[in-house]
């Protein structure tokens, strides 16, 4: 009786100190750490903490760029909203004749309000790619959308000066009819103009305000504006 008793306390004390050797973890708590296992066979009930913020941002700030706006005096303008007015940053306004790049860096704006505006002031020929990089005081950047927009078969016509004088200058490289109307409607210019650089005469005018109307021949584009005569 007196050795099954010895037996059964070594067998106790063994078992004590075999727990005693195990590691104790606590769980700790917090809005940027979550809990996984530290070992499958050692239970479900025994975690450690990984902290998110090593982890790539799963909710990147969103960046609403939107459609490019052709002018009519062929530049490009862009506008773009952010999802919130954060500051100390700065965008960069990205342009690749490709949707994949390479692209270049035609405007570096700094970021001081919730949204911008740009304007492409010498756009590409053919099909642009337009996309916004915004890069963070700490160093972290998004990227917006890719915006498309084309300049062939485009209205690709400027003219001025405006206010003019003596000669106005029209550029374009297609062909056109040009007329210019008064502020009653009356016809005053009726003109056919080849592609290049052209000049017309409106000395004889007087002064005031007329509508310039400028039609391409080739694709029948339209443009409609202001001309205020000296």
């Amino acid at each position: 009786m007196r050795i099954l008793t010895l037996t059964i306390l070594l067998a106790v004390l063994c078992h004590a100190t075999k727990l005693a050797g195990q590691p104790i973890i606590v769980a700790e708590t917090g809005p940027d750490r979550a809990a996984v296992p530290v070992n499958p066979g050692m239970g479900s009930g025994i975690s450690r903490t990984v902290s998110s913020k090593t982890q790539p941002s799963t909710n990147p700030l969103v960046i609403k760029l939107e459609d490019p706006v052709m002018t009519s005096q062929g530049k490009v303008m862009l506008s773009w909203t952010t999802g919130h007015a954060y500051k100390g940053g700065y965008f960069n306004v990205e342009r690749s004749v490709y949707p994949d790049g390479p692209f270049e860096v035609v405007a570096v704006l700094r970021q001081d309000s919730a949204g911008g505006r740009f304007v492409d002031e010498l756009p590409l020929r053919g099909k642009s790619h337009y996309r916004l990089k915004w890069v963070h005081a700490d160093g972290t950047s998004y990227f917006s959308r890719l915006a498309a927009t084309s300049f062939s078969g485009d209205m690709t016509c400027r003219f001025y000066p405006n206010p003019v004088d003596n000669m106005l200058i029209v550029r374009s490289e297609q062909a056109l009819d040009l007329v210019l109307t008064d502020q009653n409607g009356k016809t005053r210019l009726n003109l056919k103009l080849t592609a290049g650089l052209q000049t017309v005469d409106v000395s004889n005018l007087e002064k005031g305000m007329y509508i310039i109307t400028i039609t391409q021949m080739e694709t029948g584009r339209v443009m409609t504006e202001k001309l205020l005569k000296n």
